[in-house]
């Protein structure tokens, strides 16, 4: 059978209303993030950046949700991996906030990484070794 006869999938469908919270977090959470990043490269101390803090987590959080409603296949594909990648070193700024800085360059990279790489690669799964919607 060649590829011309194999019946075409449906790509499953995104409202736009979904669509569009996705760019209005995105959006929120690449400011915050920046001013968050910012306050820490530049020793701001954290009691000023509480608020970003909690809206950088806030809008993360967000982004994260809008994820999982639009798959479920998200946390085992390339992207959802990525993401954790992004998530995870967090947590130890809290156990060594010497290294903020560099934790939060490779938070950077991860999510920019993860944000544009083919979707070949976002999509696959290491669950199932193979793309996946």
């Amino acid at each position: 059978m060649t590829d011309d006869n194999k019946p075409k999938r449906e790509k499953p469908h995104r409202p736009s209303s979904m669509r569009m919270l996705d760019i209005l977090f995105r959006t929120a959470h690449i400011g915050v993030a920046g001013l968050l990043f910012g306050g820490f490269f530049f020793h701001v101390p954290f009691q000023q950046l509480h608020y970003v803090h909690g809206l950088t987590a806030l809008t993360g959080f967000g982004l994260l949700t809008l994820e999982l409603c639009h798959s479920l296949n998200w946390p085992h594909q390339g992207r959802g991996v990525l993401g954790l990648i992004h998530i995870l070193p967090l947590a130890y700024i809290h156990f060594r906030p010497d290294l903020a800085v560099p934790i939060l360059w490779v938070v950077l990279v991860a999510g920019c990484v993860g944000s544009h790489l083919p979707k070949r690669y976002r999509h696959w799964s290491i669950l199932y070794g193979r793309e996946v919607d």
